[in-house]
């Protein structure tokens, strides 16, 4: 797992490099975490980032590692990542296209991938103040479920999810932003199989390339698999780096 994470940042990094215009800029970040729910220890996680603004089309890659041990015996380990396209993004609508990869054996989680469609609504926005927008979208979910008992392979789920998000980016001081987004995703055919994904980020600018962050993240899962816990939570503080 962790060759195959630093692999997966690399590659965003290098990627990234490959492009010498404005358009493109790419991160990485390196930090600790506070975990609750599934997972209840310290940790650390690692993270690289790539995104190109343009006004007809925008790209987001993403990834991150997170992993914590105890007398020498891994507490947590998971990898999540994903790629996004937004078409038009500073219209007042713009439809965007997503996939997003998860793997986490101490959330239950082997691996779940999801496909996303969408449309983002823009509510009310300032350059360089603020920016709230609402966005809903089609998911399609394939989790593959891990028990300790290696049962994980005979449980394949398949679902069709609604996911209704809300945005806020805000600019609370001369080098300190608001970024919060919460996502609200049920089943289709069954309401009360739903996801709620919550995160806040409060970035503090040290410099032109160095961010201090700490991130409150809270995710909810009515449905999981035997002995597992429905909720998670994670604090995190980094240090980034951007360019």
């Amino acid at each position: 797992m962790r060759k195959k994470t630093f692999l997966l940042l690399a590659a965003i990094l290098f990627v990234g490099s490959l492009s010498a215009q404005s358009k493109w800029k790419y991160e990485m970040g390196l930090g600790g975490t506070l975990n609750s729910g599934n997972v209840n220890n310290l940790g650390f996680n690692a993270n690289g980032n790539i995104d190109r603004n343009d006004s007809i089309l925008a790209f987001n890659a993403h990834a991150r590692f997170l992993y914590s041990e105890e007398n020498h015996t891994a507490t947590n380990r998971g990898l999540d990542g994903g790629v996004k396209f937004d078409i038009n993004q500073y219209d007042r609508w713009s439809p965007f296209f997503a996939t997003e990869f998860i793997s986490n054996h101490f959330k239950g989680y082997d691996f779940k991938v999801s496909l996303l469609a969408g449309v983002k609504y823009r509510i009310y926005t300032i350059p360089g103040r603020c920016d709230y927008s609402i966005s809903a979208a089609l998911v399609g979910d394939y989790v593959n479920y891990y028990f300790e008992n290696e049962e994980a392979d005979t449980l394949n789920t398949y679902a069709a999810r609604v996911s209704l998000r809300g945005k806020i980016k805000q600019r609370i001081g001369e080098n300190t932003n608001l970024n919060h987004t919460t996502f609200y995703q049920p089943n289709i055919f069954d309401f009360s199989d739903y996801i709620v994904t919550s995160i806040t980020k409060i970035e503090n600018k040290l410099n032109q390339h160095l961010f201090f962050d700490v991130i409150f993240e809270y995710d909810y899962r009515s449905v999981v698999p035997e002995a597992r816990k429905n909720h998670d939570i994670t604090t995190s503080v980094a240090l980034r780096i951007k360019f």
